[in-house]
């Protein structure tokens, strides 16, 4: 070293970063403004449709909206680009070689820009190059947002050396330009890593932490009260986490700014602990609560009542939630824009009707697996929800006669799943690709259809994405 508390130049500061082997990098923190799990940049993974967008450190399960009609592009890159490879042993020789190049000349404002649009691991070779693109490359305003992924990165270690290198800049020990945390792919961290990340990086809006089975609502509630800030919070897959709210402090619970959650496979949620969360985050428009199996009618009707402003939910395989917990739903009215109760195979044709008619703004439905659901219930969806732009009704009981209602009053469907309905044939199809000429994608997988059928969506839905399971197709 030649300066105190500088790295050496030919030495990548984060070569052994949460490694448990040497040889490979598996920690990347992001560089780019990487866009938060947002609501309109995904596709829906709990319908049928099989298509999958390019995605990165995004949660596996993608029931995020009517943002469906949108096709996002990727988020982010988490490659494991390995740091000590012979490439890597190149690149540095031949930047040794190019002394005084054109790149030598460029003001430090222009060498920042450039290494904006590098991924991290990029940017820790950049730094090993030079003293000078060291310094460069460990900027604060290129960490604004930390990911790691990856089932051999440590979390604790990767947070923990991060905050080590960006807050011994400051003379508190802060890390206030951090502020997205993304966490996916098997990276793993603790209440004490979460912890440390929280009291360093107070400004941080937007947390993902992707199946750490080690986080207890303990670290949520530090996280919370820490990060006043927060908007955006999805710990799918941690199952130790059963509510979120603050409750270490004497003075009662805050009120907390969050708008967008995802307590994806949380099973710990019930009706006390979901009363608990929506009573803490009344500004909550983005909610998923996918299997989160104790949930029941009587946990709903709280949502209404404390979050008047929801947009997006998701109760999918949640068994218990019945007709009951759309009436309660339904009182969210025009504000609501996506529901999923895909697997509910308690809600009927009586509870489907109701949210027809109150939340007439509906973009996005789907009843996938509601076997109750039936032609008489699409036709009510159909006439009073005209704005429909995706609808999944797999396996419910839909023939011909409700996909008329839906060609005739819904033109402007774009994403359709009709698998494994049985009672739908060629005409049906037919009707469909007549009058929702801007069709997307069709899902018509395990579905009584022939050349017929197909040939009339690609007559007249010329950009439509059909999903089949008919090898004369092909």
């Amino acid at each position: 070293m030649t300066h105190a508390g500088r790295l050496s130049p030919v030495i990548c500061p984060l070569a052994k970063l949460g490694r448990s082997s040497p040889g490979s990098l598996e920690f990347t923190p992001s560089v780019r403004n990487v866009p938060f799990h947002h609501p309109y940049t995904v596709l829906e993974a709990e319908t049928s449709f099989t298509y999958s967008p390019t995605l990165r450190c995004s949660s596996p399960c993608l029931d995020q909206g009517y943002h469906t009609l949108v096709t996002g592009g990727g988020v982010g890159d988490c490659a494991n680009l390995p740091l000590h490879s012979t490439a890597t042993k190149h690149r540095r020789s031949q930047s040794r070689t190019v002394i005084g190049s054109n790149f030598d000349r460029l003001r430090d404002e222009l060498v920042l820009k450039v290494f904006s649009y590098l991924n991290s691991a990029d940017l820790c070779a950049c730094a090993a190059v030079c003293h000078r693109w060291e310094n460069l490359a460990w900027e604060p305003v290129l960490w604004r947002t930390i990911a790691l992924c990856g089932e051999n990165t440590c979390g604790d270690k990767a947070v923990r050396c991060v905050l080590r290198r960006l807050c011994g800049r400051t003379r508190t020990g802060a890390c206030p330009e951090v502020q997205r945390l993304f966490l996916s792919d098997g990276t793993k961290i603790s209440d004490k890593g979460l912890t440390a990340l929280a009291r360093r990086c107070p400004e941080l809006t937007h947390v993902q932490l992707h199946g750490s089975p080690n986080i207890t609502n303990a670290a949520i509630s530090e996280l919370v009260a820490r990060c006043p800030n927060l908007q955006h919070l999805d710990v799918t897959g941690c199952v130790k986490v059963s509510t979120v709210g603050v409750y270490s402090r004497p003075e009662p619970s805050l009120r907390l700014c969050l708008q967008y959650l995802d307590l994806t496979d949380c099973q710990l949620v019930d009706d006390a602990n979901l009363c608990v969360i929506v009573s803490n985050c009344p500004q909550l428009a983005y909610l998923y609560l996918r299997r989160c199996t104790k949930v029941t009618d009587a946990g709903i009707k709280f949502v209404p009542s404390f979050c008047s402003a929801l947009k997006e939910l998701s109760v999918s395989d949640c068994h218990q939630v019945t007709d009951f917990g759309l009436y309660e739903l339904a009182k969210l009215g025009a504000l609501l824009r996506y529901l999923s109760v895909a697997k509910c195979d308690q809600v009927s044709d009586a509870g489907l009707k109701v949210i027809a008619r109150r939340c007439y703004k509906l973009r996005y439905l789907n009843v996938r697996g509601c076997e109750a659901v039936s032609d008489d219930a699409i036709t009510v969806l159909a006439r009073s929800c005209a704005r429909l732009r995706a609808l999944d009704i797999g396996k419910c009981d839909v023939s011909d006669a409700g996909l008329r209602a839906l060609a005739e009053s819904c033109p402007n469907l774009k994403k359709l799943s009709l698998r494994n309905c049985d009672l739908v044939t060629d005409r049906g199809i037919q009707l469909i690709a007549y009058y929702c000429r801007g069709l997307q994608q069709l899902n018509i997988q395990d579905c009584q259809i022939s050349a017929d059928g197909y040939k009339a969506v690609k007559k007249y839905c010329k950009r439509c994405i059909i999903e089949h399971t008919n090898p004369g197709f092909f």
